[in-house]
């Protein structure tokens, strides 16, 4: 049974580890081990396995590819804020957190712990297929995803702020360098985007792991939407239009959009 089993910790889950790690995700791998070069080769190595023993062990919806994007980004700065909307089962937040602890930064860690929230949202992926995030879904308690990065990544470097992000996120009041939003609603990834886009110092980036949804495609390409409800005209972001990864920059420019 454990042979045919698919679900984390399973045979048939490192078998797939290994598979995309030479196929789909070889480039991303190959230039994460090769330009890191501010921590060294081992470190580097270290960090792809821990990643790998992560999506072995929690079930996460992100590629291996994504996730040293991510971490590009995170050790690229010196003691960088980081800040994760959207925790899932834990599988990223345990990622982030191993690679901002060598970095020597913090991860701010932000979800209500309860799933998706209610909402009566229709989405469309961008292959066009008709999708549906029910009320629960991907639920991960907070003790449940504490834990797991406690086994698989790095807790001391995390602080959990649990509630809705339309009042957790308000209350926050830290200068951040990375933002990385898996949140699934547009509802979410407008409060989110109105709320830390300002918060973003200058050089800094915000990735959204949601453009598989045409929804988020739409609201980030929206100059009315970042003019009015941001404060700002719209960054050029990476991949819209097209990926699942999404990429904003702020200029460098201080005051800069």
């Amino acid at each position: 049974m454990r042979i045919t089993r698919r679900g984390p910790n399973s045979l048939y889950r490192k078998w797939k580890s290994i598979e995309f790690l030479v196929t789909r995700d070889r480039r991303a791998t190959f230039e994460f081990l090769r330009h890191e070069k501010h921590i060294p080769f081992l470190k580097r190595l270290e960090l792809l396995r821990r990643f790998i023993a992560a999506t072995n062990a929690v079930r996460g919806y992100h590629t291996l590819a994504e996730m040293l994007t991510l971490a590009r980004a995170i050790l690229a700065r010196t003691k960088p804020n980081v800040l994760e909307a959207g925790c899932g089962f834990g599988s990223s937040t345990a990622k982030l957190s191993l690679a901002t602890e060598s970095a020597g930064g913090n991860l701010i860690a932000c979800d209500s712990f309860r799933g998706i929230p209610d909402n009566d949202e229709l989405h469309k992926s961008m292959d066009g297929r008709r999708l549906e995030f029910r009320p629960g879904a991907f639920r991960g308690t907070l003790t449940s995803v504490r834990r797991r990065v406690e086994t698989w990544g790095a807790i001391d470097v995390c602080r959990f702020v649990k509630g809705g992000f339309k009042e957790t996120l308000p209350r926050l009041d830290v200068p951040l360098d990375v933002v990385v939003l898996d949140v699934d609603l547009s509802s979410s990834t407008r409060t989110c985007v109105q709320n830390l886009w300002p918060r973003i110092r200058p050089s800094g980036v915000l990735f959204s792991l949601d453009g598989q949804l045409r929804a988020t495609h739409e609201l980030l390409s929206n100059e009315g939407f970042w003019r009015e409800e941001v404060g700002c005209p719209p960054p050029l972001i990476q991949g819209l239009g097209r990926d699942k990864l999404l990429i904003a920059r702020k200029p460098a420019i201080s005051g800069a959009p």
